[in-house]
């Protein structure tokens, strides 16, 4: 296939690039003369490759219907994610090392909130005589499923319990995400993909066997998660008084207000241990929660506002506490522990706690709450030889069981991950059982497709000036047991505000050279501390020396030689490459005359040998 180059952006404003369209096959990386697109770090974080730039660039436009279409492009839990993602985008962001990242998360629940329930994409007819069985509703199981009947194929979707969505709407507490937020993801999909028929109250061994689904369905994958609890290291764990955390959540989602003691222990400090130990003090007659956890702050791994939204709630954290057993004295229930100290790193990374001798105590408890990890588990695969240990045996590169028809993902194939790994997991699935279906022994290994839509850059004059916008934050509310959401939603002025923060990385500018080749250069003068003038002074150098023999002359700039520059800088270079000019800029918050070719850094608080013309 031959490729056409796009022509080049017309230029009609200081503030604002206009791209011309490019086909999809250079959505990639598409380089003009004036603007060179690619993958914004905050994009490449994310494991399904969310447009976040055009996705933020629409809402500060107010095209929030565009917005729209980029977020659920790739992520068909737009709704759900927008509230509980644990957005790997926002340590990524640029701006991280400045005021703080951009609130990502937020905005997409800002555009979610506008049009999620009422959006209705047109459907997609079954065009392919060739039927898939998805084993498990979860996140992973419906985004291969939704790819798949986008691509023509009838799904059938397996569900053991009532309900679709898997640990999403069984574990995650409505205070949180409410219930009518997964349903209106799920209605959307459903009615985007009228191929994909659900039956609910089927599982493995309870309804149907994999050799039934072998014999009906052309393909079969298995998403069937990591529900299961890991067996509690300590003595006694059998006491009815000691509650596996995904039961206790699954009970509260189903419904259940379970009267608690005053005193509640959660042992863990992971998102399920968040979730529980939030829950808990929601429930009638808890007064204390504490969640007991064998290393130090540092190394939580629960997401860092869940944390803070629980000790802003109450729950007590102790740390560098290893629970050994459960007991009873005085007829009173105690946890007992000893206390920890962190040696060198594990296998995993983390520091290995290693208990004290002699550090033995008793902590008050009247109920306890075990949320230690989760595995998968599954007595009819484990009969079809298909289970390593707690998870299905499953090749990552192919998506592949032992089983020719068969393919695995999700946290039932490579342990428990995130809302938006597990979708990540599905596209990837669905990728080579599509292959498989067309007859495709080798396909080209799967690639997240980072697709930009190249939005004119447009920015707010006030940029750089902007602080995060927080969304409002209501912690236990008026009545706790009645779980009312803890955040509100953006404004459309507060959306726009943090929308205007954005650099706008994907959107390199300048000459395709310039761009390209050197803009590493153009990203260490923006991790430089403005006080480093030596090393401002000597990157400036090294940018002028790239030029050549090329002479500049006084010239009165034109709109060509105004560009702008993502990163830590201002938005308004002046090109090296070009027969640019002395230029009257604002450097450092004051009008600076800088004599042709400099780059005109947006730095606060600049230098004066960096200042001088």
């Amino acid at each position: 296939m031959s490729l056409t180059t796009p022509p080049e952006p017309e230029v009609y404003g200081i503030d604002r690039v206009e791209p011309a369209p490019v086909p999809d096959e250079l959505a990639e990386r598409d380089d003009t003369p004036d603007v060179n697109f690619v993958p914004a770090p905050c994009q490449v974080a994310c494991p399904i490759g969310t447009d976040a730039p055009s996705y933020i660039a629409y809402i500060w436009e107010g095209e929030i219907e565009k917005a729209f279409e980029a977020i659920t492009a790739t992520n068909p839990f737009s709704s759900v994610c927008g509230r509980v993602c644990d957005a790997p985008c926002e340590p990524a962001c640029r701006r991280t090392d400045s005021d703080g990242p951009l609130a990502i998360r937020n905005l997409k629940r800002y555009v979610m909130d506008q049009l999620g329930a009422s959006y209705r994409p047109p459907a997609v007819p079954v065009t392919q005589t060739a039927t898939v069985a998805v084993v498990g509703g979860g996140p992973a199981g419906l985004t291969a499923a939704q790819d798949l009947a986008e691509a023509g194929y009838a799904v059938h979707v397996y569900e053991l319990s009532s309900m679709l969505g898997g640990f999403m709407t069984w574990g995650i507490p409505a205070f949180r995400c409410p219930p009518e937020v997964f349903r209106e993801d799920i209605d959307r999909m459903l009615a985007r993909c009228p191929g994909i028929t659900v039956h609910l109250e089927t599982g493995l061994g309870s309804g149907v066997t994999l050799a039934e689904l072998e014999q009906r369905h052309d393909a079969v994958l298995l998403t069937i998660g990591s529900w299961w609890a890991k067996n509690p290291p300590v003595e006694n764990a059998d006491d009815p008084r000691v509650l596996d955390g995904v039961e206790f959540l699954r009970d509260v989602n189903g419904g259940a207000r379970p009267a608690m003691p005053a005193r509640v222990i959660i042992v863990g400090a992971g998102d399920v241990a968040m979730d529980a130990c939030r829950v808990a003090k929601r429930l009638p007659g808890c007064e204390h929660v504490q969640i007991v956890y064998r290393r130090g702050p540092a190394e939580i791994p629960a997401r860092k506002d869940e944390l803070h939204g629980a000790i802003e709630e109450g729950v007590e954290i102790v740390y560098n506490t290893q629970p050994v057993g459960v007991h009873e004295v005085d007829g009173e229930l105690v946890l007992r522990c000893r206390r920890t100290e962190l040696g060198d790193p594990g296998d995993d990374g983390r520091r290995v706690s290693i208990e004290i001798s002699g550090s033995e105590h008793d902590l008050p408890a009247g109920l306890v709450i075990m949320a230690i990890g989760q595995r998968a588990q599954s007595e009819h695969l484990d009969g079809e030889q298909l289970m390593a240990g707690d998870r299905i045996a499953t090749d990552w590169e192919s998506m592949h069981t032992a089983r020719p028809k068969v393919f695995a993902a999700g946290d039932g194939a490579f342990g428990p991950s995130t809302i938006v790994t597990a979708m990540y997991h599905g596209h990837r699935a669905a990728y080579y059982v599509k292959a498989f279906l067309e007859g495709v022994e080798a396909p080209l290994p799967y690639r997240t497709p980072y697709k930009t839509r190249r939005v004119p850059v447009a920015q707010d004059p006030q940029w750089e000036e902007f602080q995060r916008e927080h969304q409002a934050f209501h912690g236990l509310g008026e009545n706790p047991v009645a779980f009312p959401e803890i955040e509100s939603t953006y404004d459309l002025e507060a959306a726009r505000r943090e929308a205007a923060r954005c650099y706008r990385c994907d959107a390199e500018t300048g000459s395709s050279d310039y761009s390209v080749r050197t803009r590493e250069d153009i990203f260490v003068m923006a991790r430089t501390k403005p006080a480093d003038g030596r090393k401002q002074r000597a990157l400036f150098t090294r940018r002028l020396s790239l030029t050549g023999e090329r002479r500049f002359e006084p010239a009165v700039a034109t709109l060509d030689d105004l560009v702008f520059l993502p990163a830590n800088l201002s938005r308004l270079v002046i090109d090296p490459y070009r027969d640019a000019c002395v230029v009257e800029t604002a450097l450092g918050g004051g009008a600076v005359r800088l004599g042709a070719p400099l780059l005109a850094a947006g730095l606060d608080g600049a230098p004066e040998e960096v200042r001088a013309a």
